[in-house]
Protein backbone atom coordinates (compact mmCIF):
# COMPACT_ATOMS: atom_id res chain seq x y z
CA UNK A 1 0.00 0.00 0.00
CA UNK A 2 1.34 3.41 -0.26
CA UNK A 3 -0.15 4.67 2.95
CA UNK A 4 1.32 3.41 5.73
CA UNK A 5 -2.04 2.50 7.94
CA UNK A 6 -1.40 2.97 11.65
CA UNK A 7 -3.58 4.17 14.89
CA UNK A 8 -3.79 8.16 14.06
CA UNK A 9 -5.93 10.62 16.18
CA UNK A 10 -9.08 12.95 13.41
CA UNK A 11 -6.28 15.31 12.86
CA UNK A 12 -3.90 13.06 11.94
CA UNK A 13 -6.01 11.28 9.33
CA UNK A 14 -7.54 14.27 7.71
CA UNK A 15 -3.70 15.74 7.19
CA UNK A 16 -2.84 12.60 5.30
CA UNK A 17 -5.62 13.10 3.02
CA UNK A 18 -4.01 17.00 2.37
CA UNK A 19 -1.11 14.83 1.78
CA UNK A 20 -2.62 12.27 -0.47
CA UNK A 21 -3.50 14.84 -3.16
CA UNK A 22 0.07 16.55 -2.87
CA UNK A 23 1.10 13.13 -3.76
CA UNK A 24 -0.93 12.13 -6.75
CA UNK A 25 -2.26 15.76 -7.84
CA UNK A 26 -1.43 15.23 -11.20
CA UNK A 27 -3.70 12.49 -11.62
CA UNK A 28 -6.03 14.10 -9.16
CA UNK A 29 -7.15 16.87 -11.28
CA UNK A 30 -5.85 15.73 -14.33
CA UNK A 31 -9.26 13.02 -13.55
CA UNK A 32 -11.21 15.81 -11.68
CA UNK A 33 -11.23 18.51 -14.78
CA UNK A 34 -11.25 15.50 -17.53
CA UNK A 35 -14.63 14.86 -15.97
CA UNK A 36 -15.63 18.31 -14.41
CA UNK A 37 -15.08 20.57 -17.55
CA UNK A 38 -17.02 19.61 -20.39
CA UNK A 39 -20.03 19.09 -17.90
CA UNK A 40 -19.79 22.73 -16.94
CA UNK A 41 -18.88 24.12 -20.62
CA UNK A 42 -22.26 22.51 -21.04
CA UNK A 43 -24.03 23.49 -18.20
CA UNK A 44 -23.49 27.42 -18.39
CA UNK A 45 -23.84 27.08 -22.09
CA UNK A 46 -27.18 26.00 -21.78
CA UNK A 47 -27.83 28.20 -18.79
CA UNK A 48 -25.83 31.10 -20.31
CA UNK A 49 -28.69 33.81 -19.40
CA UNK A 50 -28.88 32.46 -15.79
CA UNK A 51 -25.48 31.94 -14.16
CA UNK A 52 -26.34 31.35 -10.78
CA UNK A 53 -28.75 28.65 -11.52
CA UNK A 54 -25.68 27.06 -13.67
CA UNK A 55 -23.32 27.75 -10.56
CA UNK A 56 -26.53 25.46 -8.45
CA UNK A 57 -26.36 22.51 -10.74
CA UNK A 58 -22.79 21.98 -10.64
CA UNK A 59 -23.29 22.54 -6.90
CA UNK A 60 -25.76 19.56 -6.85
CA UNK A 61 -24.01 17.35 -9.16
CA UNK A 62 -20.75 17.34 -6.52
CA UNK A 63 -21.44 13.80 -5.29
CA UNK A 64 -21.53 12.48 -8.67
CA UNK A 65 -18.06 13.62 -9.43
CA UNK A 66 -16.99 13.07 -5.76
CA UNK A 67 -17.41 9.61 -6.95
CA UNK A 68 -14.79 9.46 -9.60
CA UNK A 69 -12.58 10.83 -7.58
CA UNK A 70 -13.00 8.06 -4.52
CA UNK A 71 -12.31 5.70 -7.30
CA UNK A 72 -8.81 7.20 -8.20
CA UNK A 73 -8.08 7.75 -4.82
CA UNK A 74 -8.44 3.89 -3.52
CA UNK A 75 -6.76 2.99 -6.86
CA UNK A 76 -3.73 4.58 -5.85
CA UNK A 77 -3.41 3.62 -2.66
CA UNK A 78 -2.80 -0.07 -4.30
CA UNK A 79 -0.08 0.93 -7.09
CA UNK A 80 -3.26 0.49 -9.76
CA UNK A 81 -3.30 2.60 -12.69
CA UNK A 82 -5.24 6.28 -12.15
CA UNK A 83 -5.30 8.16 -15.26
CA UNK A 84 -8.87 9.67 -16.09
CA UNK A 85 -8.23 7.27 -19.29
CA UNK A 86 -8.54 4.53 -16.39
CA UNK A 87 -11.11 5.63 -14.20
CA UNK A 88 -13.64 7.33 -16.47
CA UNK A 89 -13.31 4.40 -18.87
CA UNK A 90 -14.70 2.02 -16.01
CA UNK A 91 -17.79 4.00 -14.97
CA UNK A 92 -19.79 0.72 -13.71
CA UNK A 93 -16.92 0.75 -10.85
CA UNK A 94 -17.74 4.18 -9.35
CA UNK A 95 -21.61 4.47 -10.63
CA UNK A 96 -23.71 1.52 -10.25
CA UNK A 97 -24.52 0.48 -6.76
CA UNK A 98 -23.15 3.59 -5.06
CA UNK A 99 -26.36 5.25 -4.26
CA UNK A 100 -26.04 7.93 -6.31
CA UNK A 101 -29.89 8.78 -6.67
CA UNK A 102 -29.96 8.72 -2.84
CA UNK A 103 -26.75 10.91 -2.53
CA UNK A 104 -28.68 13.74 -5.43
CA UNK A 105 -31.70 13.93 -3.12
CA UNK A 106 -32.21 13.64 0.61
CA UNK A 107 -28.14 12.87 0.97
CA UNK A 108 -26.98 15.83 -0.56
CA UNK A 109 -27.00 17.36 2.48
CA UNK A 110 -25.37 15.28 4.69
CA UNK A 111 -22.66 17.36 6.58
CA UNK A 112 -20.38 14.27 6.69
CA UNK A 113 -21.00 12.98 3.31
CA UNK A 114 -16.93 12.39 2.02
CA UNK A 115 -16.68 10.42 5.05
CA UNK A 116 -19.79 8.33 4.27
CA UNK A 117 -18.75 7.81 0.62
CA UNK A 118 -16.28 4.86 1.10
CA UNK A 119 -19.53 2.77 2.57
CA UNK A 120 -21.42 3.51 -0.45
CA UNK A 121 -19.13 3.21 -2.74
CA UNK A 122 -16.40 1.00 -1.91
CA UNK A 123 -17.84 -1.63 0.48
CA UNK A 124 -21.46 -1.27 -1.36
CA UNK A 125 -23.37 -1.45 2.03
CA UNK A 126 -27.41 -0.47 0.73
CA UNK A 127 -30.33 -0.97 3.17
CA UNK A 128 -30.42 -1.65 7.13
CA UNK A 129 -26.70 -2.83 6.89
CA UNK A 130 -25.70 0.49 5.06
CA UNK A 131 -27.07 2.62 8.04
CA UNK A 132 -25.62 -0.24 10.81
CA UNK A 133 -22.12 0.26 8.98
CA UNK A 134 -22.50 4.12 8.64
CA UNK A 135 -23.97 4.12 12.54
CA UNK A 136 -20.77 2.21 13.92
CA UNK A 137 -18.05 4.48 11.84
CA UNK A 138 -19.79 7.76 13.07
CA UNK A 139 -18.90 7.11 16.58
CA UNK A 140 -15.84 9.09 17.78
CA UNK A 141 -15.39 10.05 13.83
CA UNK A 142 -18.48 11.94 12.39
CA UNK A 143 -17.66 15.72 14.21
CA UNK A 144 -14.37 15.41 12.32
CA UNK A 145 -16.49 15.01 9.17
CA UNK A 146 -18.58 17.35 9.90
CA UNK A 147 -15.84 20.35 11.04
CA UNK A 148 -14.38 19.13 7.84
CA UNK A 149 -17.17 20.16 5.45
CA UNK A 150 -17.53 23.89 7.18
CA UNK A 151 -13.94 23.96 7.00
CA UNK A 152 -13.32 23.04 3.16
CA UNK A 153 -16.36 25.29 2.89
CA UNK A 154 -15.01 28.24 4.38
CA UNK A 155 -12.10 27.77 2.42
CA UNK A 156 -14.24 28.10 -1.07
CA UNK A 157 -16.05 31.11 -0.01
CA UNK A 158 -12.67 32.72 1.22
CA UNK A 159 -11.12 32.13 -2.39
CA UNK A 160 -14.28 33.24 -4.14
CA UNK A 161 -13.84 36.54 -2.06
CA UNK A 162 -10.03 37.06 -2.52
CA UNK A 163 -9.57 36.50 -5.88
CA UNK A 164 -12.83 39.15 -6.50
CA UNK A 165 -10.96 41.68 -4.51
CA UNK A 166 -7.77 40.70 -6.39
CA UNK A 167 -9.18 41.03 -9.77
CA UNK A 168 -11.05 44.47 -8.91
CA UNK A 169 -7.50 46.05 -7.38
CA UNK A 170 -6.36 44.87 -10.74
CA UNK A 171 -8.94 46.88 -12.99
CA UNK A 172 -6.72 50.31 -13.99
CA UNK A 173 -9.60 52.23 -12.82
CA UNK A 174 -9.39 54.19 -9.28
CA UNK A 175 -11.86 53.04 -7.11
CA UNK A 176 -12.12 54.19 -3.37
CA UNK A 177 -10.96 51.68 -0.99
CA UNK A 178 -13.85 52.52 0.93
CA UNK A 179 -16.76 51.07 -2.19
CA UNK A 180 -14.65 48.77 -3.13
CA UNK A 181 -16.90 46.21 -1.36
CA UNK A 182 -20.12 47.99 -2.07
CA UNK A 183 -19.05 47.83 -6.37
CA UNK A 184 -18.51 43.90 -5.99
CA UNK A 185 -22.03 43.63 -4.25
CA UNK A 186 -23.72 45.62 -7.20
CA UNK A 187 -21.90 44.01 -9.55
CA UNK A 188 -23.23 40.63 -8.14
CA UNK A 189 -26.64 41.83 -8.84
CA UNK A 190 -25.96 42.04 -12.73
CA UNK A 191 -25.71 39.46 -15.15
CA UNK A 192 -21.72 39.92 -15.75
CA UNK A 193 -21.23 40.02 -12.44
CA UNK A 194 -23.20 37.21 -11.58
CA UNK A 195 -21.62 35.09 -14.09
CA UNK A 196 -17.86 36.22 -12.89
CA UNK A 197 -18.69 35.25 -9.57
CA UNK A 198 -20.75 31.67 -10.42
CA UNK A 199 -17.35 31.12 -12.47
CA UNK A 200 -15.18 32.20 -9.30
CA UNK A 201 -17.41 29.32 -7.81
CA UNK A 202 -16.54 26.95 -10.14
CA UNK A 203 -12.85 27.15 -9.99
CA UNK A 204 -12.84 27.49 -6.38
CA UNK A 205 -14.67 24.24 -6.08
CA UNK A 206 -12.08 22.60 -8.59
CA UNK A 207 -9.20 23.05 -6.37
CA UNK A 208 -10.80 21.98 -2.95
CA UNK A 209 -13.21 19.13 -4.06
CA UNK A 210 -10.46 16.73 -4.57
CA UNK A 211 -8.82 17.67 -0.93
CA UNK A 212 -12.16 17.16 0.32
CA UNK A 213 -12.79 13.44 -0.95
CA UNK A 214 -9.81 12.71 -0.27
CA UNK A 215 -9.92 13.53 3.45
CA UNK A 216 -12.80 12.20 4.39
CA UNK A 217 -11.19 8.86 2.76
CA UNK A 218 -8.59 8.95 5.10
CA UNK A 219 -10.90 9.49 8.23
CA UNK A 220 -12.59 6.18 6.91
CA UNK A 221 -9.57 4.54 6.63
CA UNK A 222 -8.20 5.51 10.29
CA UNK A 223 -11.93 4.85 11.67
CA UNK A 224 -11.44 1.51 10.19
CA UNK A 225 -7.86 0.62 11.29
CA UNK A 226 -9.05 1.81 14.95
CA UNK A 227 -12.04 -0.70 14.69
CA UNK A 228 -10.48 -3.93 12.71
CA UNK A 229 -6.78 -3.35 13.15
CA UNK A 230 -5.81 -2.64 9.57
CA UNK A 231 -2.43 -2.03 10.56
CA UNK A 232 -2.12 -5.11 12.97
CA UNK A 233 -2.86 -7.51 10.03
CA UNK A 234 -0.58 -5.97 7.78
CA UNK A 235 2.52 -5.58 10.12
CA UNK A 236 1.75 -9.49 10.72
CA UNK A 237 2.24 -9.88 7.03
CA UNK A 238 5.68 -8.06 6.96
CA UNK A 239 6.70 -10.35 9.76
CA UNK A 240 5.64 -12.94 8.00
CA UNK A 241 7.58 -12.06 4.96
CA UNK A 242 10.70 -10.99 6.83
CA UNK A 243 10.64 -14.34 8.97
CA UNK A 244 10.87 -15.92 5.42
CA UNK A 245 13.75 -14.28 3.87
CA UNK A 246 17.49 -15.52 4.58
CA UNK A 247 19.03 -14.68 8.06
CA UNK A 248 22.38 -13.23 7.21
CA UNK A 249 25.39 -15.76 8.35
CA UNK A 250 27.08 -14.96 11.95
CA UNK A 251 30.05 -14.98 10.08
CA UNK A 252 28.82 -11.54 8.40
CA UNK A 253 27.89 -10.16 11.10
CA UNK A 254 31.48 -10.95 13.23
CA UNK A 255 33.38 -9.18 10.61
CA UNK A 256 31.01 -6.05 10.48
CA UNK A 257 31.34 -5.60 13.99
CA UNK A 258 35.89 -6.29 13.85
CA UNK A 259 35.23 -3.64 11.04
CA UNK A 260 33.43 -0.82 13.45
CA UNK A 261 36.16 -1.54 16.42
CA UNK A 262 39.05 -0.98 13.89
CA UNK A 263 37.71 2.10 12.55
CA UNK A 264 36.03 3.39 16.19
CA UNK A 265 39.08 6.46 16.79
CA UNK A 266 40.88 6.62 20.00
CA UNK A 267 40.44 9.00 22.30
CA UNK A 268 43.06 12.03 22.44
CA UNK A 269 44.42 13.58 25.57
CA UNK A 270 43.17 17.03 26.28
CA UNK A 271 44.71 19.11 28.96
CA UNK A 272 42.98 21.84 31.59
CA UNK A 273 43.85 25.16 30.10
CA UNK A 274 42.76 28.36 31.76
CA UNK A 275 39.79 30.46 29.94
CA UNK A 276 41.49 34.17 28.90
CA UNK A 277 38.83 36.87 31.23
CA UNK A 278 36.13 38.17 29.76
CA UNK A 279 35.97 41.55 28.90
CA UNK A 280 34.88 43.99 31.39
CA UNK A 281 30.86 45.23 30.07
CA UNK A 282 31.11 48.44 28.48
CA UNK A 283 28.69 50.89 29.89
CA UNK A 284 26.29 52.46 27.21
CA UNK A 285 26.56 56.18 26.94
CA UNK A 286 23.43 57.37 28.62
CA UNK A 287 21.07 59.73 25.75
CA UNK A 288 18.22 61.69 26.21
CA UNK A 289 15.42 60.32 24.12
CA UNK A 290 13.95 64.34 23.69
CA UNK A 291 17.17 65.16 22.34
CA UNK A 292 17.36 62.33 19.93
CA UNK A 293 13.65 62.72 18.65
CA UNK A 294 14.42 66.76 18.21
CA UNK A 295 17.61 66.00 15.94
CA UNK A 296 15.94 63.73 14.15
CA UNK A 297 13.28 66.01 13.22
CA UNK A 298 15.57 68.61 12.36
CA UNK A 299 16.61 66.73 9.32
CA UNK A 300 15.69 67.88 5.82
CA UNK A 301 12.97 65.36 4.86
CA UNK A 302 10.82 66.64 7.93
CA UNK A 303 9.36 69.80 8.60
CA UNK A 304 8.80 70.69 5.05
CA UNK A 305 5.55 70.56 2.66
CA UNK A 306 5.10 69.63 -1.15
CA UNK A 307 2.85 69.81 -3.33
CA UNK A 308 2.49 68.11 -6.30
CA UNK A 309 -0.39 67.93 -9.28
CA UNK A 310 -1.79 65.39 -11.34
CA UNK A 311 -3.56 64.75 -14.28
CA UNK A 312 -6.77 62.69 -14.47
CA UNK A 313 -9.27 61.93 -17.17
CA UNK A 314 -12.85 62.53 -15.27
CA UNK A 315 -14.86 62.42 -18.75
CA UNK A 316 -16.73 64.63 -20.90
CA UNK A 317 -19.97 65.01 -18.41
CA UNK A 318 -17.78 65.76 -15.35
CA UNK A 319 -20.05 68.33 -13.08
CA UNK A 320 -17.08 70.13 -10.80
CA UNK A 321 -19.85 71.70 -8.54
CA UNK A 322 -21.42 68.39 -7.44
CA UNK A 323 -18.13 67.05 -6.92
CA UNK A 324 -16.95 69.72 -5.10
CA UNK A 325 -19.79 68.89 -2.52
CA UNK A 326 -19.18 66.46 0.03
CA UNK A 327 -21.05 63.36 -0.50
CA UNK A 328 -23.00 61.14 2.26
CA UNK A 329 -22.07 57.51 2.53
CA UNK A 330 -23.83 55.70 0.26
CA UNK A 331 -25.19 52.49 1.69
CA UNK A 332 -27.10 51.17 -1.44
CA UNK A 333 -24.62 47.80 -1.70
CA UNK A 334 -26.61 46.98 1.30
CA UNK A 335 -30.14 46.60 -1.13
CA UNK A 336 -28.39 44.92 -3.77
CA UNK A 337 -26.47 42.50 -1.36
CA UNK A 338 -29.95 42.02 0.12
CA UNK A 339 -32.01 41.42 -3.35
CA UNK A 340 -29.24 39.09 -4.34
CA UNK A 341 -29.82 36.72 -1.34
CA UNK A 342 -33.57 37.49 -1.78
CA UNK A 343 -32.83 36.08 -5.76
CA UNK A 344 -30.63 32.50 -4.09
CA UNK A 345 -33.46 32.17 -1.74
CA UNK A 346 -35.99 31.76 -4.23
CA UNK A 347 -34.10 29.19 -6.01
CA UNK A 348 -33.15 27.10 -3.07
CA UNK A 349 -37.15 27.31 -2.09
CA UNK A 350 -37.71 25.69 -5.31
CA UNK A 351 -34.80 22.99 -4.80
CA UNK A 352 -35.81 22.70 -0.98
CA UNK A 353 -39.40 21.59 -1.95
CA UNK A 354 -38.66 19.34 -4.64
CA UNK A 355 -36.39 18.00 -2.17
CA UNK A 356 -39.37 17.69 0.34
CA UNK A 357 -41.38 16.24 -2.31
CA UNK A 358 -38.95 13.35 -2.86
CA UNK A 359 -38.54 12.58 0.64
CA UNK A 360 -42.50 12.20 1.03
CA UNK A 361 -42.79 10.06 -2.09
CA UNK A 362 -39.85 7.78 -0.94
CA UNK A 363 -41.48 7.33 2.19
CA UNK A 364 -44.68 6.37 0.84
CA UNK A 365 -42.97 3.98 -1.01
CA UNK A 366 -41.08 2.13 1.50
CA UNK A 367 -44.44 1.94 3.68
CA UNK A 368 -45.98 0.28 0.81
CA UNK A 369 -43.33 -2.30 0.36
CA UNK A 370 -43.33 -2.67 4.02
CA UNK A 371 -46.78 -3.46 4.37
CA UNK A 372 -46.82 -5.50 1.03
CA UNK A 373 -43.77 -7.85 2.52
CA UNK A 374 -43.66 -7.30 6.10
CA UNK A 375 -41.46 -5.99 8.12
CA UNK A 376 -38.87 -6.68 11.19
CA UNK A 377 -36.89 -9.53 8.92
CA UNK A 378 -33.58 -8.64 7.70
CA UNK A 379 -32.58 -9.71 4.51
CA UNK A 380 -30.13 -12.82 4.22
CA UNK A 381 -26.77 -11.38 2.64
CA UNK A 382 -25.56 -13.41 -0.55
CA UNK A 383 -22.32 -12.45 0.32
CA UNK A 384 -20.19 -11.35 3.80
CA UNK A 385 -16.88 -10.19 3.28
CA UNK A 386 -16.16 -11.60 0.05
CA UNK A 387 -17.16 -14.81 1.08
CA UNK A 388 -20.31 -16.62 -0.90
CA UNK A 389 -22.70 -17.43 1.96
CA UNK A 390 -25.67 -18.47 -0.47
CA UNK A 391 -26.56 -21.91 -0.42
CA UNK A 392 -26.89 -23.19 -3.41
CA UNK A 393 -23.13 -22.53 -3.59
CA UNK A 394 -22.06 -25.31 -1.03
CA UNK A 395 -21.76 -29.18 -2.21
CA UNK A 396 -24.19 -31.97 -0.73
CA UNK A 397 -21.61 -33.10 1.73
CA UNK A 398 -19.26 -29.85 2.84
CA UNK A 399 -17.29 -32.26 5.30
CA UNK A 400 -16.22 -34.71 3.02
CA UNK A 401 -15.58 -32.57 0.54
CA UNK A 402 -13.27 -30.36 2.35
CA UNK A 403 -11.39 -33.27 4.18
CA UNK A 404 -10.92 -34.44 0.32
CA UNK A 405 -9.30 -31.34 -0.78
CA UNK A 406 -7.20 -31.27 2.50
CA UNK A 407 -5.77 -34.41 1.41
CA UNK A 408 -4.74 -33.34 -2.11
CA UNK A 409 -2.89 -30.41 -0.33
CA UNK A 410 -5.54 -27.71 -1.25
CA UNK A 411 -6.03 -26.34 2.59
CA UNK A 412 -7.15 -23.06 1.60
CA UNK A 413 -9.79 -23.96 -0.27
CA UNK A 414 -10.95 -26.49 1.85
CA UNK A 415 -10.43 -24.34 5.03
CA UNK A 416 -12.90 -21.39 2.90
CA UNK A 417 -15.31 -24.46 2.37
CA UNK A 418 -15.72 -25.11 6.03
CA UNK A 419 -15.77 -21.69 6.47
CA UNK A 420 -18.60 -20.58 4.15
CA UNK A 421 -20.60 -23.84 5.16
CA UNK A 422 -20.20 -22.44 9.05
CA UNK A 423 -21.39 -19.26 8.38
CA UNK A 424 -24.13 -20.60 6.07
CA UNK A 425 -25.42 -23.04 9.63
CA UNK A 426 -25.70 -20.28 11.44
CA UNK A 427 -27.79 -18.09 9.14
CA UNK A 428 -30.02 -21.08 8.69
CA UNK A 429 -30.21 -21.37 12.25
CA UNK A 430 -31.99 -17.93 12.44
CA UNK A 431 -28.24 -15.75 13.18
CA UNK A 432 -28.42 -12.39 11.86
CA UNK A 433 -25.59 -11.32 9.68
CA UNK A 434 -25.56 -8.16 7.99
CA UNK A 435 -24.21 -7.51 4.63
CA UNK A 436 -21.57 -4.82 6.07
CA UNK A 437 -20.46 -7.03 8.60
CA UNK A 438 -16.96 -8.15 9.24
CA UNK A 439 -15.18 -11.47 10.44
CA UNK A 440 -14.64 -9.80 13.72
CA UNK A 441 -18.32 -8.90 13.98
CA UNK A 442 -19.51 -12.01 13.19
CA UNK A 443 -17.56 -13.96 15.82
CA UNK A 444 -18.56 -12.21 18.43
CA UNK A 445 -22.47 -12.57 17.24
CA UNK A 446 -21.25 -16.35 17.49
CA UNK A 447 -20.10 -16.07 20.54
CA UNK A 448 -22.74 -14.17 22.13
CA UNK A 449 -25.62 -16.58 19.98
CA UNK A 450 -24.49 -20.21 19.45
CA UNK A 451 -24.45 -23.09 21.53
CA UNK A 452 -20.61 -23.43 23.49
CA UNK A 453 -19.53 -26.45 20.78
CA UNK A 454 -20.40 -24.37 17.97
CA UNK A 455 -18.89 -21.51 19.46
CA UNK A 456 -15.54 -23.00 20.36
CA UNK A 457 -15.26 -24.87 17.02
CA UNK A 458 -16.00 -21.71 15.28
CA UNK A 459 -13.44 -20.12 17.14
CA UNK A 460 -11.22 -22.80 16.07
CA UNK A 461 -12.00 -22.59 12.50
CA UNK A 462 -11.30 -18.67 12.12
CA UNK A 463 -7.93 -18.89 14.10
CA UNK A 464 -6.41 -21.29 11.28
CA UNK A 465 -8.49 -19.07 8.19
CA UNK A 466 -6.80 -15.68 9.38
CA UNK A 467 -3.34 -18.08 9.72
CA UNK A 468 -3.46 -19.63 6.46
CA UNK A 469 -5.05 -16.11 4.34
CA UNK A 470 -3.29 -13.21 6.36
CA UNK A 471 -0.63 -14.64 8.27
CA UNK A 472 0.82 -17.17 5.29
CA UNK A 473 1.10 -19.98 7.59
CA UNK A 474 0.50 -23.16 6.50
CA UNK A 475 -1.90 -25.37 7.96
CA UNK A 476 -1.36 -29.15 8.37
CA UNK A 477 -3.74 -31.38 6.15
CA UNK A 478 -4.14 -33.11 9.50
CA UNK A 479 -5.24 -30.56 11.06
CA UNK A 480 -7.86 -29.51 8.53
CA UNK A 481 -9.53 -33.30 7.93
CA UNK A 482 -9.88 -32.91 11.93
CA UNK A 483 -11.87 -29.61 11.44
CA UNK A 484 -13.71 -31.04 8.63
CA UNK A 485 -14.79 -33.92 10.90
CA UNK A 486 -15.60 -31.28 13.54
CA UNK A 487 -18.12 -29.46 11.14
CA UNK A 488 -19.64 -32.81 10.30
CA UNK A 489 -20.84 -33.37 13.78
CA UNK A 490 -21.68 -29.45 14.47
CA UNK A 491 -23.51 -29.08 11.62
CA UNK A 492 -24.37 -31.96 9.56
CA UNK A 493 -27.75 -32.98 11.46
CA UNK A 494 -29.22 -29.08 11.18
CA UNK A 495 -32.08 -28.22 8.93
CA UNK A 496 -30.73 -26.93 5.72
CA UNK A 497 -32.54 -24.10 3.89
CA UNK A 498 -34.07 -25.00 0.59
CA UNK A 499 -32.13 -24.59 -2.68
Amino acid sequence: MAVRLRPRNPTEALDLGFALVREHAGSVYGTWLAAYLPIAFLTYALLWDHPVIAWCVLWWLKPLFDRILLALLSRSLFGEPTGPRAILGSPRQWLMGTRILSALTWGRFDFARSFHLPVHQLERSRGKAGRQRVRLLDRDARGSAVWLTFLLLGVELFLVIAVSIGLALLIPVQVPVENLLENIFRSGTSRDGALVGALLGTFATSLVEPVYVASGFTLYLQRRTMLEGWDIELRFRHLAERLAAPVASAAGVVAALLLACVLLPLPSVSHAQAEPPAAAPQKAAAKDPAKEIKAVLAQPEFGKTEMRKQLEYVGPKFDWKSDSKSKPWNFGWIEDLARLLAGIARYATWIVGGLALAVVLYLLARYARLRGFGAGQAERPDFLFGLDVRPESLPDDVAAVAAALAKEGRTREALSLLYRGALVRFLDQGMEFLRGDTEGDCLRKVEHNARDTARQYFRRLVSAWQSLAYGHRAVGAEAVVALAGEWRREFAGDAQAPR
